[in-house]
């Protein structure tokens, strides 16, 4: 059967919380980048979906949530397909709320760094395995930026963005090991603002991170044209992990398939890379370079594997497999 792919972009924020164009600007803006489906995760804030901008805004599927975080602003969540925000601060709490609401909760950037610069704290991962996350967010552009951040190379650092950005955070990728469900990279965008007028400048603008990191959801049959059914076909797709994560900038990815059988690994590639296997426990072997179409060759059984195909030693593709 031939499953049919959205791209998606996840991980955005407004001027509800801390972003700095309205949730009609980004949505427009996601439209002209050609997205089929926007993840809006505001802090604490579920302004977007109160003021009915969820689910379908022409072709785009607009996934209306909220970002949450523990008492010490830790442990953030990405939380999609709940109408109401939890009271408690406790992760667990919190995931257990966001199931009971028939959402989705997934861990964001659990091994983020802290910069060297005000106001670049980290905000990682502190509440252990906690059951019930559908996914790991293991590759976030911003916390790949910001890893290191500081006056000697911020300047570095904003002119040549993309060169801090090359994989996802090993770290998460071990995470998802034990977690499972959904692995996921996003662009946590904000577009920062500074200045005012025609002196102001914003960095990281949303389209600019529009056409970074994406993640592929896989679907057994289109969407449905109701919002509550199609929101709810997304999120099982992604509660089961049926997706995988690419870097836009090295390629578009879309037709890339990923099936395991036992010991039989089959490849679909949308073009040329090279192939590297991360098996858990065992160091990755070289890379292998993989030719556009049909690619089979074995791997160890019953273990997760995260697949990453390389262009110019630079993650191109990410699918991670049970």
């Amino acid at each position: 059967m031939e499953l049919i792919e959205k791209v998606a972009v996840l991980h955005v924020h407004t001027d509800a919380s801390d972003g700095t164009a309205t949730a009609r600007e980004v949505i427009r803006s996601a439209s002209i980048e050609s997205l089929d489906v926007l993840g809006i995760n505001d802090h604490w804030s579920l302004r977007a979906r109160k003021e009915g901008l969820g689910g379908w805004n022409g072709r785009l599927f607009v996934l209306a949530g909220a970002e949450l975080e523990d008492v010490g602003e830790n442990s953030h969540l990405l939380a999609y397909g709940i109408d109401d925000l939890p009271d408690a601060t406790e992760t667990s709490e919190q995931i257990a709320f966001v199931n009971r609401a028939g959402g989705i909760a997934i861990i964001a950037h659990p091994c983020e760094a802290p910069g060297r610069l005000p106001g670049t704290r980290a905000y990682p991962w502190t509440a252990g395995n906690a059951g019930g996350a559908a996914g790991v967010e293991v590759w976030n552009y911003m916390s790949s930026w910001k890893a290191g951040v500081s006056l000697w190379n911020l300047a570095g650092k904003l002119l040549l963005p993309d060169r801090f950005v090359k994989h996802p955070d090993q770290g998460a990728l071990e995470l998802w090991g034990e977690v499972g469900g959904c692995a996921v990279a996003c662009p946590d965008a904000h577009a920062f603002r500074y200045g005012a007028g025609p002196v102001g400048l914003t960095v990281f603008p949303y389209r600019m991170l529009f056409r970074r990191l994406r993640t592929h959801i896989l679907l057994e049959r289109e969407l449905p044209a109701g919002t509550e059914q199609a929101e709810t076909v997304l999120l099982g797709a992604m509660r089961g992990g049926s997706c995988f994560m690419s870097n836009r900038l090295h390629g578009d990815a879309r037709g890339f398939r990923c099936g395991r059988s036992g010991r039989m690994l089959e490849l679909r590639m949308p073009g040329p890379g090279s192939l590297v296997i991360n098996v858990a426990g065992l160091p990755a072997g070289p890379p292998q370079p993989l030719e556009a179409g049909i690619n089979r060759l074995e791997v160890p059984e019953g273990v997760p594997l995260v697949i990453s195909v390389l262009r110019g030693g630079r993650t191109w593709i990410c699918c991670c497999v049970r």
